[in-house]
């Protein structure tokens, strides 16, 4: 096993397929290899899941790239962390669309599924057509708990040669000015010690809208996120869900704060 590698859960369906393509060329990009994972409710469909890997990989473009095949009976919101835990994943790519199969997850479910794990997903829509990362949102409020997913933004970023952009809100109240002053200085410290590009954007409020419309404005390929579930703004949770099933078909990179560990890049 390589140093990095990444987890991609699957269950035989377009969505899946879309996430798989993503992985791949993200894959290529960090010299990491590919996890599959499907989680079955009975161990007697372990042997047909296998078959249905093997069938799957043949016509995809791996060369150069190791993809290995993990079956496993559990329960999708438990056994997605536990995978990525034992093998030291760096980020879990996940595919979704709508309510349907392993994929439901990321509808109403979502939240249960990144408060399962402190491993890094990209939640990648149906039918998102992968290009190479080149601009990458970076929403910042007031919170400490807002910059936790900068590691994982600055390692995509450098080996992307991405260009981060940073949005905050125009506070008038004075201490939310000074609290979001010092996260941006945080961040701006981060990004210019790893000569990452970034730039610094007001924007009328961090809303699920107003992120959205930035990222289709400025082309961006990829929005990162902190998830926490006492956030300052009310009705985060809409905006998590929000974000994660843009009709830009945007990827999300997400991370639960609270459970931030080593993303092994």
């Amino acid at each position: 096993m390589t140093a990095r590698n990444l987890l991609v859960p699957h269950d035989f369906t377009s969505a899946g397929d879309t996430a798989l393509n993503y992985a791949i060329d993200l894959a290529k990009t960090f010299d990491a290899e590919i996890n599959l994972l499907h989680v079955t409710k009975n161990s007697k469909d372990n042997k047909k899941a296998e078959a249905q890997f093997l069938k799957l990989t043949e016509n995809l473009d791996t060369k150069g790239l190791n993809i290995n095949v993990i079956v496993r009976k559990g329960d999708i919101f438990e056994t997605i962390g536990n995978v990525a835990k034992e093998n030291h994943t760096s980020i879990v790519v996940m595919g979704t669309h709508g309510a349907k199969g392993m994929q439901k997850v990321f509808g109403s479910f979502a939240i249960k599924v990144i408060k399962s794990t402190h491993t890094p997903f990209i939640i990648v829509q149906e039918g998102h057509k992968y290009t190479t990362t080149k601009n990458i949102v970076f929403p910042v409020d007031i919170s400490k708990e807002c910059l936790q997913i900068e590691q994982v933004v600055s390692a995509i970023a450098r080996k992307s040669d991405s260009k981060v952009h940073i949005l905050s809100e125009k506070y008038s109240d004075t201490a939310y000015k000074i609290k979001s002053a010092v996260n941006l200085q945080i961040l701006n410290k981060e990004f210019a010690e790893h000569n990452i590009e970034h730039v610094n954007e007001n924007i009328k409020k961090i809303s699920s809208d107003d992120i959205l419309d930035y990222a289709k404005t400025h082309n961006c390929d990829l929005i990162g996120i902190s998830y926490y579930s006492d956030s300052v703004f009310s009705q985060f949770d809409t905006i998590f869900q929000e974000i994660i099933m843009n009709k830009e078909k945007i990827p999300a990179l997400i991370i639960n704060s609270k459970e931030v560990g080593n993303y092994f890049f």
